[in-house]
């Protein structure tokens, strides 16, 4: 709806006037008072008048008729205008609205509220992502706080609950239509989707962490679906760029996260319907870059397998700290070491450091953490050939799916106290992974509001 009209800015340069002059009538009279209080009061006297104009605007909206045709095809006769109430940005909005009685199934039927898609008492479609939008970032009691301060609304905890699970529902529904197209034969090969510009080079990773439900501990699983694009040098201030090296040349971009709270052997299914969404299957290069957890390699063969692998780099020289702490008993020497163990795998000298640890481990010296190391570098050694990984400009470092794991599942699910059905955490996860995949717009705006309580 447009209201940069000139009729649209005339009528509110009148309606600033009115507020204005009513204001310094209040300043006047009022000794001491402060922009604060003048602007605490405005935005009270603002929602006033929202609340009584949208209640006003849908009453001039509704239309009497002597009847309608009810949903059985029978004909409803108007019977009286009938009062009714939605939970608003503005608060509690009361109007009155035509009201039909079908001579035939007895329904009652409210052309307006259809026509509006209002529900009844319930909270209206513009309030909902408002409130969902809370209820993703912070405690549910919380955001309930949080709604007063901003919107100048008591709302309760339940319905901040509701309006977030919601978003998540509506995620939930999306990626089940995914996944019936992914599977339909004539979808996956028509002209149009074929047709559709694939990604260059597009990457996937994904990882779990675990988070708290009533009965048991269960894990989140993420997919992380992105791109890069090259980063200059001098964008990186200095003291990251001593910490990175020359490695972080990429950033990730267009991040989109996928999650939810099942067995691999499911997972395996969101994972193809993204992937396919997104056009993995159609992508010029497919990049799958993951920690080492044999059930993620398992699901990027069975459904990606022509996808390059790579071992997260981060994750594979974590494993040269417990050789070089048993090893050396001083830092200089532990820092030494590890940065010639690192050179050998930056140079994709892999078979090198497998190859000393195996020795040490026959020399009985660091046994434990040099078999578990070697043992780690030889089940992923042809995901380790960082040198050429480099030279084609791929992107090493698994840190977008890490990031979203600890955005949504450590800062969100994990807080103090938290008690989540697993429903209710599984929904909340994926509302929170529409915020963090800026799809927030598209998917919260385009849905009829369920009832909520208030």
């Amino acid at each position: 709806m447009n209201f940069n009209t000139t009729m649209a800015k005339e009528s509110v340069a009148q309606i600033a006037t009115l507020f204005s002059d009513l204001v310094v009538e209040y300043v006047k009279s009022e000794e001491g008072a402060t922009i604060n209080e003048v602007e605490q009061g405005m935005r009270q006297l603002l929602q006033e008048v929202g609340r009584q104009a949208l209640g006003q605007v849908l009453e001039k909206s509704d239309q009497v008729q002597p009847s309608i045709r009810c949903v059985c095809k029978n004909k409803a006769t108007y019977r009286c205008r009938r009062e009714g109430m939605v939970i608003t940005v503005f608060g509690r909005v009361t109007y009155k609205r035509s009201y039909y009685i079908c001579e035939h199934c007895g329904r009652g039927e409210k052309p307006l509220d259809k026509q509006m898609k209002i529900e009844p008492g319930q909270m209206s479609l513009g309030l909902v992502p408002l409130l969902a939008l809370l209820g993703v970032q912070t405690s549910f009691d919380e955001a309930a706080k949080l709604a007063h301060e901003f919107l100048l609304l008591e709302i309760s905890d339940n319905a901040i609950r509701k309006a977030t699970q919601l978003i998540g529902e509506r995620q939930q529904v999306r990626e089940g239509r995914w996944r019936e197209q992914s599977d339909w034969y004539h979808y996956m090969n028509s002209p149009t989707r074929q047709n559709q510009k694939p990604p260059r080079r597009l990457y996937g990773s994904i990882d779990g962490v675990m988070v708290p439900t009533q009965t048991e501990w269960r894990e989140l699983k993420t997919i992380c679906w992105y791109e890069t694009t090259p980063i200059s040098a001098r964008q990186w201030p200095s003291r990251y760029k001593q910490r990175l090296g020359e490695m972080e040349t990429l950033k990730a971009t267009n991040i989109r996260y996928h999650c939810d709270i099942q067995e691999a052997e499911q997972f395996s299914q969101l994972l193809w319907s993204t992937g396919c969404h997104y056009l993995a299957d159609l992508a010029q290069e497919l990049i799958f870059v993951c920690d080492g957890a044999k059930w993620i390699w398992r699901l990027v063969e069975e459904n990606f397998p022509q996808a390059i692998q790579i071992l997260d780099w981060y994750h594979a020289v974590e494993y040269l700290t417990p050789v070089a702490h048993a090893l050396f008993a001083d830092e200089p020497s532990q820092t030494e070491w590890l940065t010639t163990m690192k050179e050998h795998l930056w140079f994709s000298r892999t078979q090198m450091v497998i190859d000393h640890f195996l020795a040490l481990a026959e020399q009985n010296v660091a046994t434990e953490p040099a078999l578990k190391a070697a043992t780690y570098y030889q089940n992923n050694l042809a995901r380790m050939d960082y040198a050429y990984f480099r030279d084609q400009g791929y992107f090493i470092g698994s840190g977008t799916v890490e990031s979203g794991c600890k955005q949504i599942a450590t800062m969100r699910l994990k807080r103090s106290g938290a008690q989540w059905g697993e429903d209710g955490a599984r929904l909340v996860a994926k509302a929170r992974a529409v915020w963090l995949s800026d799809q927030w717009h598209d998917l919260a705006h385009a849905y009829h509001a369920l009832p909520f309580a208030y």
